[in-house]
């Protein structure tokens, strides 16, 4: 494990402390409350493309401290223009890195024989670079202009002399400004690659999970039930739970969350070097090997989770038997280790700040236009291939 990388984690890692965490809860929850109000009772939605448009902008404030503007009101005449044109072309952009990166033959041909043959992947990727269409010159031609946007909102951050502490890039680039060991580390190029890493990562896999969970709490009824008691026995709904409630009030919310994304985990697979000679399952690995962890396959293993079809959140329930005996290396949706995700706190706070705020109003229902079973595209993050449609569901509490 390197000492550079080692340093740069630990200054990550201090940004994501609860006391930070906290404080966003005021600043993400009315881009929360803006995306539920675009729901009209008894419409037809694709609930996966509007979660995509919040966890961009919840990311783009918590992030970077910018309103990209994806959930205002396009009815609005002084918005419309705002959400036809920038922000909708960030989010393209955005959408196509995400889904370019595919483990077949639609996606990037350099990358799909680097799985295998890792020395031949860089030559490959120059010599499809050349290719006027190849999905190795569009990726590139894709990644260049949205890493051209971020680094804008960097600079412009940059040259502010009060930036506040309010988001992410405000604390790393004042403890740049203060800091020469930081200064080394966080080299302008590392710091693009951070925002875009916060960005691609983040809105995502959060986006991916809350349509994962609308889906399949919507067709468990008795989940929906048991789970829409203990929010509204929280208090009035225009409550907001802070930092300390969402970890203490909510246990039956936190479970659904775990079975969700044990169920349709979000990164398709964990990749880890082998840093030593290792024999695993008969086989053996020489140091330096990658190995691909599967997260699907971990999260339908029955001898971890018994009837594994099945949608079941009390199985993660910490008191039940069958989470008491499950190995703790059997669910792992952030990853593990020293390298597991930094932001998986972040996550669930901004998840179950948005399931509180939407099953407060409303429930949902399967759209009859909606295909079963689901098909999934797999990428650098996994997502709906046809989207998750719903329909809307006014509630009278």
């Amino acid at each position: 494990m390197g000492s550079t990388w080692q340093a740069m984690r630990n200054v990550i890692i201090s940004i994501y402390q609860p006391s930070h965490l906290a404080s966003l809860i005021p600043a993400i929850q009315p881009y929360i409350e803006r995306a539920g109000s675009l729901f009209c009772p008894g419409e037809e939605i694709t609930f996966s493309d509007l979660s995509i448009r919040l966890f961009n902008d919840v990311i783009g404030q918590a992030a970077f401290g910018v309103d990209f503007g994806l959930t205002k009101d396009a009815d609005d005449a002084e918005n419309e223009k705002i959400i036809h044109d920038a922000p909708r072309d960030f989010i393209q952009k955005h959408l196509y890195a995400t889904t370019s990166l595919k483990m077949d033959l639609s996606g990037s041909l350099s990358m799909l024989v680097g799985t295998f043959l890792p020395a031949l992947q860089r030559p490959l990727r120059q010599m499809m670079l050349r290719v006027p269409g190849s999905m190795d010159r569009r990726m590139d031609e894709t990644n260049a202009a949205l890493s051209g946007e971020l680094d804008a909102i960097v600079a412009e951050r940059a040259a502010q002399a009060d930036r506040g502490q309010k988001n992410f890039l405000s604390v790393l680039l004042n403890g740049i400004d203060t800091s020469d060991a930081m200064r080394k580390l966080f080299t302008p190029d590392y710091v693009s690659a951070l925002t875009y890493e916060h960005l691609l990562a983040g809105s995502g896999t959060m986006s991916f999970t809350l349509s994962s969970l609308v889906y399949l709490v919507s067709a468990h009824r008795e989940v929906e039930e048991k789970l829409l008691q203990e929010i509204d026995a929280f208090g009035p709904k225009d409550v907001v739970p802070d930092a300390d409630d969402l970890r203490t009030r909510f246990p039956y919310l936190e479970q659904v969350l775990k079975e969700t994304m044990r169920y349709f985990p979000g990164s398709p697979v964990v990749s880890r070097e082998a840093t030593a000679d290792v024999e695993i399952g008969g086989y053996f690995l020489p140091k330096g090997t990658w190995v691909w962890l599967a997260t699907a396959v971990l999260g339908r293993d029955p001898k971890q989770f018994p009837e594994p079809e099945a949608f079941r959140p009390e199985r993660f329930d910490p008191e039940s038997e069958e989470c008491k005996r499950r190995h703790p290396y059997a669910y792992i949706p952030f990853g593990i280790g020293p390298r597991a995700c930094p932001g998986q706190k972040f996550a669930f706070q901004q998840l179950k700040l948005t399931v509180i705020h939407l099953y407060r109003r409303y429930v949902f229902r399967h759209s009859p236009g909606m295909e079963s079973p689901l098909q999934l595209q797999f990428s650098i993050v996994t997502n709906f291939k046809n989207g998750v449609k719903l329909q809307v569901v006014q509630r009278n509490n």
